[in-house]
């Protein structure tokens, strides 16, 4: 479970920035007076992800005090599922042109205890002159912010009229601010991230390629003692597991037996050979009636190479709206591996 706290003032646009990196309504968005009235734990059926969503903060208090409440009774529920808070995303409207004190010291208490990323939000040109004098300003205060810069951030994009015409503004800023996010994160919490976040499908396949390639390498080990064709579990076992983590980590859902299933049809095996064993049998060349440690090292590796680029162009139609079932999911498989033959 990836924990994400959200800090600001009200009508920052806190939940349009989390909605937008994980391309659903997780939190409510406000359009008058403010959603978040106190703390607001949000999560949505089968995403792995829970957003704490903090209330405008009083000025009577100072910024240590609030930072501990927010932390304090955030910590309270996370502890409960033997957890943490993971990450904070601080937003503050680069509209606003200023960053008043009590928000400095603020995100600087909250980054003392959780990784806190700093975001202007809606903003419209990362170029404009008060935008960056607003980022030399909050770098000139030296705060312990991931990537020690704030984030200039469009969400969603943005139609602007002037004079009759009208102009579209298109979203950006999210990229940068995964990519950062990434390399704080545990392990455990990067993949949720990776996985789950529909903005940066350069960060999926990254992490895909990386499965890939740890993957090859303990096939690799694996036949370095040779494998004779009766004794293939292993490394079908291998195999199975790297296409159930790729599919995870491409956001898709879809059972081992499935990709097995498929992987045997472009080989030719019959329905009633069609396991996980009985395809690596097929498409692993033998040498002498066994799988040398070359052959399963560049065969996997191209066996994953293959379902990575199945998936990532399904993933782009499915960012584009195009729905995507696992029927789909299999039959890009086999057409990607076919290629690869």
């Amino acid at each position: 479970m990836l924990n994400v706290m959200l800090a600001g003032r009200p009508g920052a646009g806190k939940s349009t920035l989390v909605n937008a990196i994980f391309g659903e309504a997780i939190a409510p968005v406000g359009t008058g007076a403010p959603v978040t009235q106190e703390i607001e734990r949000y999560r949505r059926p089968r995403l792995p992800v829970t957003v704490y969503d903090t209330p405008g903060y009083e000025l009577g208090k100072s910024p240590t005090e609030v930072a501990g409440y927010f932390l304090e009774q955030i910590k309270q529920r996370v502890v409960a599922e033997e957890s943490e808070i993971h990450f904070a995303l601080y937003c503050s409207l680069a509209a606003n042109n200023r960053v008043e004190e009590f928000e400095v010291d603020l995100v600087r208490a909250l980054a003392q205890e959780v990784h806190t990323a700093f975001v202007l939000t809606q903003c419209l040109d990362k170029e404009a002159q008060e935008v960056v004098d607003l980022r030399s300003h909050i770098d000139s205060r030296k705060l312990p912010i991931v990537n020690s810069r704030p984030f200039p951030v469009l969400a969603e994009e943005k139609l602007l009229s002037f004079s009759g015409q009208s102009v579209s503004v298109k979203p950006f800023g999210l990229d940068d601010l995964l990519r950062a996010l990434a390399r704080v994160l545990p392990a455990a919490q990067k993949r949720t991230l990776v996985s789950r976040q529909r903005v940066n499908l350069e960060l999926k396949v990254k992490e895909a390629n990386d499965i890939v390639a740890e993957t090859a390498l303990k096939a690799a080990a694996i036949a370095a003692v040779p494998i004779p064709l009766y004794d293939i579990g292993p490394l079908s076992a291998l195999q199975v597991a790297m296409f159930a983590r790729i599919t995870r980590v491409m956001g898709f859902s879809i059972e081992p037996r499935s990709l097995a299933a498929a992987c045997a049809a472009v080989v030719g095996v019959g329905s009633a050979a069609r396991t996980a064993s009985s395809f690596l049998k097929l498409v692993f060349p033998l040498v002498g009636g066994v799988v040398n440690a070359s052959v399963a090292g560049s065969t996997t590796y191209a066996m994953g190479a293959a379902y990575i680029k199945a998936c990532e162009g399904l993933l782009r139609l499915q960012i584009a709206g195009v729905p995507i079932d696992q029927d789909d999911i299999i039959g890009a498989l086999v057409r990607e591996w076919r290629k690869a033959r």
